[in-house]
């Protein structure tokens, strides 16, 4: 007989937590070796980089552990067995896990919104419905892990069946509104980018390097996050056996996708601020950079605070 949950999500889990872990020490290293980095805007980014980190290595963490004890808990004379010890997680665990995931959630949708934000020069109408969803989703989050941890803890019929039934509600509600947000701010960032792109080539206007376009709108506007988050929810909307392997990986890819945009313009290779700015593009217009600096890469820098 088929085993009841896909393991082998927990090692797909791994390897992405794998390239996660090499693309996270690879930033890090840029960013600690800008020299004209101000102080302060290092700490915030570090603190960004491994707050996100830390919530997908602890969601991998968990899921080790928990198979790790239903599989001794099997290997016992007088254990409960494989099959039960897969399909009845422990309350903090349960608990725990749910926690930074919905974290790491959060974080990757600020960052999208603000990187949105500054896209479109700062102009708050444009990111509204999107913070709003963000906020909204966060308090919603409190309330799933809270009735997920009720209904697992509970000796009572009626309250297992009562939690566990707005555990489903809130649970649709909060990865509606997580989709929301995804696909508005990837769709907004996008559309700016295409006009950038469009513009420059019309015009001749703006830096002189040359920009990958599929690479620049799979990078800036998070695609790949969005992707895999409209896949869980999919999958988990249809009850399907493999929304397992989506949900480990999305714990990654909303720590990794937001990262790869941090690592683009710490590196330099992002647009530089006047391409954002071309008063040609028809499109909003960013405010002038408070500070210069002479060499190529410093443009990149005053691109974005994050």
């Amino acid at each position: 007989m088929a085993p009841p949950l896909p393991v082998n999500s927990l090692i797909v889990e791994d390897w992405f937590n794998g390239l996660y872990t090499a693309t996270m020490l690879v930033t890090l290293w840029i960013i600690i070796s800008r020299k004209h980095y101000p102080g302060s805007r290092k700490k915030w980014q570090i603190m960004l980089v491994l707050a996100s980190y830390i919530c997908s290595t602890m969601h991998s963490s968990l899921n080790w552990l928990y198979y790790s004890e239903a599989i001794d808990d099997n290997e016992l004379p007088t254990g409960p067995g494989l099959l039960y010890s897969l399909t009845h997680l422990k309350v903090w665990i349960e608990g725990t896990g749910d926690t930074f995931f919905c974290l790491n959630i959060f974080m990757a949708d600020c960052l999208f919104v603000w990187r949105c934000w500054i896209v479109w020069n700062r102009q708050w109408p444009v990111v509204v419905l999107p913070i709003l969803a963000t906020l909204s989703g966060a308090v919603l989050a409190g309330f799933i892990v809270s009735d997920q941890v009720t209904a697992l803890k509970s000796l009572e019929a009626f309250t297992v069946a009562k939690k566990s039934q707005q555990f489903v509600q809130l649970s649709t509600i909060y990865f509606s509104l997580s989709v929301a947000t995804s696909l508005t701010t990837t769709f907004l960032i996008t559309l700016r980018i295409l006009l950038v792109q469009r513009m420059s080539k019309k015009t001749g206007t703006g830096s002189h390097r040359s920009f990958n376009p599929i690479m620049e709108i799979l990078v800036e506007s998070a695609v790949l996050y969005s992707v895999s988050l409209l896949t869980f929810v999919v999958l988990d909307v249809k009850k399907d056996i493999n929304v397992y392997y989506a949900q480990n990986i999305h714990a990654q890819m909303a720590g990794l996708a937001p990262l790869l945009i941090i690592l683009r313009v710490s590196a330099g290779k992002s647009r530089p601020q006047e391409d954002w700015s071309t008063k040609n593009s028809g499109t909003l217009k960013f405010a002038p950079s408070n500070s210069t600096f002479a060499n190529s890469t410093s443009n990149h820098d005053a691109e974005v605070s994050v």
